[in-house]
């Protein structure tokens, strides 16, 4: 009996002696819990190439645990990211219109916007409108670097106590061409690393995904709506063009499923023939 309480008692101080090593992030003690991780990923609906202004919107999340929230809560955070592209005669940069600082509310297109209605930017609802001007945005599109830093500037500022994958916000790139671009995490000179800041000071490094790489592609002929699918949906956008005044297919060839190198009726008849009739798929 006296024996098995021994055991009991030595489980238990192994326990208590194991548990703050288990809560600890491997590639950095000083992330509690599970490691925080920043991510990025390309918004699926903006992969196909729709002409020579196509806007491309790459969201930035972070997963953030908070074994105590007093704490672990994230009170600043800095992003360096620099990008490199393929197809570099095509231009690919990060217009301002669309890559504000949280201060250009007015058109809502600065980065701290919601991606769609299931995806909500948790800085926007952390803090009531106006945005402050706890947040600092470099954009050199020469040297292509992108940095982003927000620190909680204030007693009564908030920290970031968010959850699995929130929002943090979108790089909008403008592109004029099919091609690759990739984002890394870089140096923005001349200390600037990707660092997270505890509530109570401490700094650590959160893991990535990075480097992360993302493709535009044309989408495949008779694919009108450019929704990655050649379906019934292609040819009804076809014929709302054609008869409806509804918008052309983002280009030429997309939208010339017969390939005799117009848009008309017979591309809508080839489509038909396609889906209905067990014709081969648009092939030029």
């Amino acid at each position: 009996m006296r024996r098995s309480l021994l055991l009991v008692i030595l489980v238990g101080l192994l326990l208590a002696w194991a548990a703050p090593i288990w809560a600890q992030c491997p590639e950095d003690p000083n992330d509690h819990g599970a490691c925080d991780t920043l991510y990025t990923e390309l918004y699926l609906p903006d992969a196909m190439f729709t002409g020579s202004g196509h806007l491309v919107r790459v969201p930035v999340f972070i997963t953030n645990d908070i074994p105590d929230a007093m704490t672990d809560s994230i009170a600043a955070m800095t992003i360096p990211l620099c990008y490199t592209r393929t197809n570099p005669a095509a231009y690919c940069s990060l217009p301002p219109l669309w890559n504000r600082a949280p201060s250009y509310i007015p058109g809502g297109n600065f980065i701290l916007r919601h991606l769609d209605d299931t995806t909500l930017n948790a800085f926007c609802q952390m803090y009531p409108y106006p945005i402050p001007d706890d947040f600092a945005l470099d954009i050199s599109t020469a040297e292509q670097y992108f940095r982003f830093a927000w620190m909680s500037i204030s007693p009564t500022s908030p920290s970031w106590q968010g959850g699995s994958r929130q929002l943090v916000f979108i790089m909008t790139f403008k592109v004029q061409d099919s091609m690759t671009v990739c984002l890394d995490s870089c140096l923005w000179p001349p200390t600037g690393h990707l660092l997270f800041c505890r509530s109570d000071a401490v700094t650590y490094t959160p893991r990535d995904n990075l480097p992360s790489c993302f493709s535009i592609s044309y989408p495949d002929i008779g694919d009108c709506n450019c929704d990655g699918t050649v379906d019934i949906g292609d040819v009804v956008y076809l014929i709302g063009y054609l008869y409806r005044g509804g918008p052309p297919p983002p280009a030429t060839a997309v939208g010339d499923a017969n390939c005799d190198g117009i848009v008309d009726v017979g591309d809508v008849v080839r489509l038909i023939g396609y889906l209905y009739r067990g014709e081969p798929p648009p092939s030029c």
